[in-house]
């Protein structure tokens, strides 16, 4: 009885088991099937990934600093490419202009200028020197002072300086385009076969290059300008004029020279009387014959 119950069990617990295997059959099929179809398995657990991740803390900057860092560096540009055009005149009297000339000399070579132009002029009441001085713009101030030191009175006085920087900066945007159109120009020059291409062409590089050359020249003479500064210094002295002494004339000198005057215009007047005596003649001629034919007509 015993093995009875035991086969039975036995059967039973079997007859349990097999729908269980079943389904864990069907469940391997459809994550077979999903593999298939899915890039991803679905019943596949991802493999823990072990990454080791370093914190940096960040910089806290401080914003005013940097905004203050920012703006000298642009200023210390800005100052670097300025181009500033100093020139100015300057009126002084001295008491001898040619010792004023000398040590004007001496100063002009020490600030390492030239004279652009110098004149020199001896009229009736002064003695002057016109000096046009190019000095390095780096040197003016320097310049400017030690002829302000110089022996004489500063009687006129007039400085100018002028920013050229967006004038020079448009000029040189300008320069590149057109350096840019020029080469343009050249590579449709080598691909051209027609002559009517090529003369149309080259009339177009040579406008360009006109305009190129016109522009270089500018920038050349904005480059002088900014790196030598003009001062016009005018060193004069006035004469001792002595005036005349006015001497007042009594009734009697005034009375003789009235006679004398009058002797004289009576001389002359006789004398141009003679002068005209074919006019005389010329003048009874004619009232003469116009009588003889008034009677001549009334007869």
């Amino acid at each position: 009885m015993k093995t009875k119950s035991l086969l039975v069990a036995v059967a039973l617990l079997l007859l349990a088991c097999q729908p269980k295997k079943e389904t864990e059959s069907e469940m391997v099929f459809e994550c077979n099937t999903l593999d298939l179809r899915d890039s991803e398995p679905a019943c596949a657990m991802p493999a823990p990934i072990n990454e080791t991740v370093k914190f940096v803390p960040p910089v806290i900057k401080d914003d005013a600093v940097e905004e203050n860092s920012q703006a000298n560096a642009s200023k210390n540009i800005e100052s670097k490419n300025k181009k500033i055009i100093k020139d100015g005149s300057i009126s002084i009297k001295v008491k001898a202009v040619e010792a004023s000339k000398k040590r004007m000399d001496a100063i002009v070579a020490l600030h390492h200028g030239y004279y652009e132009n110098e004149s020199y002029d001896n009229s009736y009441e002064n003695i002057s020197y016109t000096l046009k001085v190019r000095v390095p713009s780096k040197q003016f101030e320097s310049f400017l002072k030690a002829s302000e030191n110089c022996e004489g009175v500063i009687t006129n006085k007039n400085i100018n300086a002028r920013d050229v920087t967006e004038e020079y900066m448009d000029g040189e945007t300008r320069l590149s385009s057109k350096r840019l159109f020029r080469n343009r120009y050249n590579q449709l020059l080598e691909k051209a076969f027609k002559v009517d291409d090529i003369m149309a062409i080259e009339e177009k590089i040579r406008a360009l290059q006109e305009e190129i050359e016109s522009q270089e020249g500018h920038l050349k003479f904005l480059d002088d300008q900014v790196t030598y500064s003009t001062l016009e210094i005018n060193l004069f002295c006035e004469k001792d004029i002595t005036k005349p002494t006015i001497i007042k004339e009594t009734f009697l000198s005034r009375t003789k020279t009235s006679l004398s005057n009058g002797w004289e215009m009576l001389v002359s007047f006789v004398l141009g009387c003679v002068m005209a005596w074919p006019w005389f003649i010329v003048i009874i001629a004619v009232f003469v014959m116009i009588t003889r034919f008034i009677k001549r007509r009334k007869k």
